[in-house]
């Protein structure tokens, strides 16, 4: 039954076009990015991650937030707009400005291709092109990239 509920919420093949768009926001704040630190077991040995003084001395406004937590940021951003069936093929992102403790990130992602053909025609899953894209609360372009998801086909 628990499989049953979980196929009818998630996102299939055939409901995806091309200009579909998802967005959500995400908020790193200090304590979360703290928290993941300690759980990845990060080793801050200059402070920029951590420390407001010496984050400061690098010329930075606020800690950064790790480029680790910023790489899950946009996974769990893929898979949630794939749903728990989907699949990340590839991911390629391209880090362009800063995310700090604290800011205000939206994240989106866009379905550029379909792919139901080819190499995914025999496949129970099709491929789906998607661009990604997070902007910090400076409104400038934080990160960029693409992403191949297989998503499952209906029936």
């Amino acid at each position: 039954m628990a499989s049953r509920d979980l196929r009818e919420a998630q996102r299939l093949f055939e409901d995806v076009a091309v200009g579909q768009r998802y967005e959500q926001t995400q908020h790193p704040t200090r304590e979360r990015v703290l928290a993941y630190i300690a759980l990845a077991g990060i080793v801050d040995a200059d402070g920029r991650i951590t420390d407001l003084e010496r984050s400061r001395t690098f010329g930075l406004e606020r800690p950064l937030v790790p480029s680790q937590m910023t790489f899950n940021i946009v996974t769990r951003l893929v898979s949630d707009w794939t749903g728990t069936l989907g699949r990340i093929a590839h991911v390629d992102i391209s880090y362009r400005r800063p995310i700090f403790h604290d800011d205000v990130l939206r994240c989106a992602v866009l379905v550029t291709d379909v792919e139901g053909d080819g190499e995914y025609e025999d496949q129970p899953e099709g491929a789906v092109h998607l661009d990604l894209s997070i902007h910090n609360e400076r409104a400038e372009d934080a990160v960029l990239g693409t992403a191949i998801v297989l998503m499952p086909r209906r029936g």
